[in-house]
């Protein structure tokens, strides 16, 4: 499809919103259910969704590894596996909701040389939208031909997603950031509404001592990211999943509370 007028949203459903990161292999079946029916309701289309694995793939990588090597072949296919497993779940609520969604494995789209991507297919990605489809990607192992794996964050593939669309004459919306805050926090937790290449190094500074240090290192890997592909013309907007409707208002161009990061 080569169409210079078609005109894409991306979305994608944190970790920590679709499973509770607390318990291992815990999965939050309602939240996932709702933020599809949103999904659903907004009746905007083309989407792109990526999803975290949260508590599924998270917990086994920690034991095996995979970002920059494994430790042992069990290991890596076991954090495969995981991957797989929180997709099927969601793939299964979204099929539920009547949504025309259709899971393609990051895996077998990448290659990488040093995490560096080196190879894709993503013209995968565009025959299933002018199909009229909805691609679902997720966070995953990828081979890498230097490291013999690493892994790519669900907002990770969506970002190259959208790099390679830019490219190829799309017009990307906006990535939508589901997560479960409001947005980024400033130190009296109140929510910084903009982010970008002014303000950045002081928010990055003070980040490090908010009362939310367990997810720092996450927080500044995303907003890094979302700074990087702003630069080519791809806005980002964190917003709060446990939020009924906020998913729903955000696709549709309403205000919401949230973090926008643009340059």
């Amino acid at each position: 499809m080569k169409n210079n007028k078609q005109s894409v949203t991306l979305i994608k459903l944190g970790g920590s919103v679709i499973t509770d990161k607390n318990t291992p292999y815990k999965v939050r079946i309602e939240v996932i259910r709702r933020l599809a029916r949103e999904i659903k309701n907004s009746k905007l289309t083309p989407l792109i969704i990526a999803h975290g694995s949260g508590s599924f793939a998270h917990t086994s990588a920690q034991k095996y590894g995979g970002n920059r090597g494994y430790k042992d072949k069990w290991g890596v296919a076991k954090v495969a596996r995981d991957a797989m497993e929180i997709n099927r779940i969601v793939m299964d609520i979204f099929v539920e909701e009547g949504l025309p969604a259709v899971s393609l494995r990051p895996m077998s789209m990448m290659l990488t040389k040093g995490g560096k991507l080196k190879k894709n297919l993503f013209e995968i990605i565009e025959e299933v939208l002018s199909q009229g489809l909805m691609p679902v990607v997720y966070g995953d192992v990828i081979w890498d031909k230097e490291w013999r794996s690493t892994i790519y964050s669900g907002e990770t593939t969506l970002n190259k997603i959208g790099l390679y669309l830019l490219r190829k004459g799309y017009k990307v919306n906006k990535i939508i950031q589901v997560g479960e805050t409001d947005g980024v926090y400033d130190l009296k937790s109140r929510t910084i509404s903009l982010i970008n290449k002014e303000n950045w190094n002081k928010i990055k500074r003070y980040l490090i001592k908010n009362k939310r240090a367990d997810v720092t290192g996450g927080m500044e890997h995303k907003i890094e990211s979302a700074l990087s592909i702003a630069r080519a013309g791809i806005n980002t907007l964190l917003i709060n999943g446990n939020k009924i409707n906020e998913l729903l208002n955000a696709i549709l161009g309403k205000t919401v509370k949230g973090t926008i990061i643009r340059i």
